[in-house]
């Protein structure tokens, strides 16, 4: 039986284990509990959650290796989930703080009677593109092929699904999406299971190698105008609930702070430099090659603008992931974001 029938039969033993992984084990360098701040008092420990090793997490994971937390008084630890809808459900069940994902996940959980907080984002842009078979040379080839695209509900089946409607496809009739975990993707496309895949970073390096094509790439300026029909899209924000943010305001601060400072320290080093003070963070190790093709997309501010938020609205109307507009303040907070702004 191929790969990609026997992940979506087991898809609900895959939820099992994520849930069990994103519990049981810790990611990164984080403090141990033990440790102290700088100022001498013990360190607050905070969960961040994602959907696996997440390239566009790397303002983070700065912020954590530079010693930047440490330095607010955080020790954080990042958990590995196999997609976004279940880290936000973690988020919710207040088992981790703070939550790296996409953009339209605090828009669908809004629509849903829940509010998450956008704090900071990490990207400017929206950085993925669609990798395919080489012989798939149009987005018209898609027809009557299998896409992974992680789950329903989830950021790339939103943007797979955008991508599909551009080409010309009823994302319903003309494809087929699978959802794979990450460490399967790679020996599904090797298989013939899927013919097409969401990827950036390290995932499209491998696809490339592999002799994959890229039909539609977001990093590319004039793609990204053609088809989101915007120069910004902040897709990887860092959510928490709105709960929390009014329980905890300081420590959302330090957070932000945190990474505001980890994102100008990237702005101002070479992606050798970062791809060395990284790549534990990662399964394996981060060239310095695809540094330099994931921070194209990065923010140097966190901030979301009107504009951001337009863009993400517009894209989840449409392909259906939510089914009204949402307003701004509804799901953004950037009062830390100028907060720390304000200290550099």
């Amino acid at each position: 039986m191929c790969i990609a029938k026997n992940f979506i039969k087991c898809s609900v033993g895959f939820v099992i284990v994520a849930m069990f992984i994103s519990l049981s084990v810790n990611f990164g360098n984080a403090t141990d509990a033990g440790s102290a701040a700088s100022d001498g008092k013990s360190l607050q420990q905070i969960i961040v959650g994602q959907p696996g090793h997440d390239d566009y997490g790397i303002p983070l994971y700065l912020a954590d290796k530079l010693g930047y937390f440490k330095e607010e008084g955080l020790a954080v630890q990042f958990m590995n989930f196999k997609s976004s809808p279940l880290s936000v459900a973690s988020l919710l069940a207040g088992e981790i703080q703070f939550c790296l994902t996409s953009y339209d996940q605090a828009l669908k959980t809004f629509e849903k009677g829940k509010i998450l907080k956008i704090v900071l984002t990490t990207t400017e842009k929206h950085p993925w593109c669609l990798l395919a078979r080489p012989e798939i040379t149009s987005l018209k080839d898609l027809k009557g092929k299998t896409i992974s695209a992680k789950m329903p509900g989830s950021g790339p089946r939103a943007f797979a699904t955008s991508i599909v409607i551009h080409g010309g496809l009823d994302p319903n009739k003309d494809v087929t999406f699978v959802d794979l975990p990450e460490t399967a993707i790679l020996p599904a496309y090797i298989n013939g299971d899927i013919d097409a895949t969401v990827g950036s970073g390290i995932r499209k390096a491998e696809m490339l190698s592999r002799g994959a094509v890229v039909l539609a790439d977001m990093n590319d300026p004039a793609q990204h105008k053609a088809i989101l029909e915007t120069d910004t899209f902040p897709l990887k924000v860092v959510l928490a609930t709105d709960d929390y943010l009014k329980s905890n305001p300081e420590i959302a601060q330090k957070f932000v702070t945190a990474a505001y400072r980890a994102m100008q320290w990237e702005k101002a080093h070479s992606s050798a430099e970062i791809a060395e003070k990284v790549s534990e963070y990662f399964l394996g190790s981060v060239s310095q090659e695809v540094v330099d093709d994931i921070r194209r997309a990065f923010s140097h501010t966190g901030l979301v603008t009107a504009g951001g938020h337009k863009a993400i609205e517009k894209q989840s109307l449409s392909v259906g992931l939510i089914n009204k507009p949402v307003p701004m303040e509804s799901v953004v907070d950037m009062s830390y974001q100028e907060k720390a702004a304000a200290k550099q």
